[in-house]
């Protein structure tokens, strides 16, 4: 399984963020998006994908980030919690 950093950022409180996966090749390899900070708590949500539309979402397992993540069309946008926080997102096939 490959993984790949998509994001690594500060965040303050409720800022948003967009990542292109299109663009960076991934619209169509995606198993889990893994948030972690730098006390080690995480997120994880895994993609839960349409065979018949040939799209899908990204479904929380766990999240002791507050991190919300909205999906479209190769569009993911990333939005912090109601702390300041620094952010790694990793994308794991």
């Amino acid at each position: 399984m490959d993984n790949y950093i998509i994001m690594a950022k500060d965040f303050v409180a409720n800022e948003s963020m967009v990542v292109d996966l299109t663009s960076a090749g991934f619209k169509n390899r995606v198993g889990s998006l893994v948030f972690q900070n730098q006390s080690g708590q995480s997120a994880r949500f895994l993609w839960q994908s349409h065979s018949l539309e040939k799209a899908g979402y990204f479904k929380e397992v766990i999240n002791d980030l507050g991190v919300k993540i909205a999906h479209y069309d190769g569009f993911l946008t990333v939005t912090n919690g109601g702390g300041g926080q620094y952010l790694k997102a990793e994308l794991k096939e």
